[in-house]
């Protein structure tokens, strides 16, 4: 009988709002695949392998799941490419969105970078240096990935990054789903010739 009277007073206090009720939510993760990119990379000198994803929350391609694993995919074709040849390996996201908080959760769903620029729409400072730069110029569009070759130099305890030497471009859903279904391959050959 006193479980009974408890059992009462409960749905009563509960249906009063006396006291918060406890929420529970589940949550099904969609990946399929188990391997995940995690930034390894440390601050020391030499050559590195940069892979730069530039994507948009209000742009069509940049959000077609194709889009999404294939970034997610080549960030750890190329890793084990760059480390094949002795290289660090890096990847930056660049959103170009005008809010970056919409830029940000936009690139979560691109997997994890080493390095995040979100915010401020083509003035975005990813977006001046991989599209509008005369050391790595590119196309104005959304999504493409960009491979890029450079040196870090510590001198002093000052540090600048030298030498960026753009290896590959691929633009569009297309271009970046047709290259990392054959592979994500990228000539890192030193003589500079690079492959698009």
């Amino acid at each position: 009988m006193a479980i009974l009277a408890l059992f009462a007073v409960g749905v009563a206090v509960g249906w009063a709002r006396f006291l918060p009720l406890p929420s529970i939510s589940v949550q099904w993760n969609p990946r399929t695949s188990s391997e995940e990119y995690r930034p390894l990379a440390r601050l020391q000198e030499g050559k590195e392998v940069l892979l730069v994803a530039i994507v948009s929350s209000n742009c069509f391609w940049s959000n077609l799941p194709e889009t999404i694993e294939g970034i997610r995919a080549a960030k750890i074709l190329v890793q084990r490419q760059a480390l094949d040849e002795g290289l660090e390996f890096v990847t930056m996201g660049v959103a170009r969105d005008m809010v970056a908080s919409a830029g940000i959760e936009h690139l979560e769903e691109h997997g994890l970078f080493d390095e995040v620029l979100a915010g401020r729409g083509w003035l975005n400072s990813g977006v001046l240096q991989f599209i509008y730069n005369d050391e790595v110029p590119g196309w104005a569009a959304t999504p493409q990935v960009v491979i890029i070759e450079q040196t870090v130099a510590l001198d002093a305890g000052a540090r600048r990054i030298e030498g960026r030497r753009e290896v590959l471009r691929k633009l569009g859903a297309k271009e970046i789903e047709e290259w990392v279904a054959e592979g994500a391959v990228v000539d890192l050959s030193v003589d500079g010739s690079g492959s698009g």
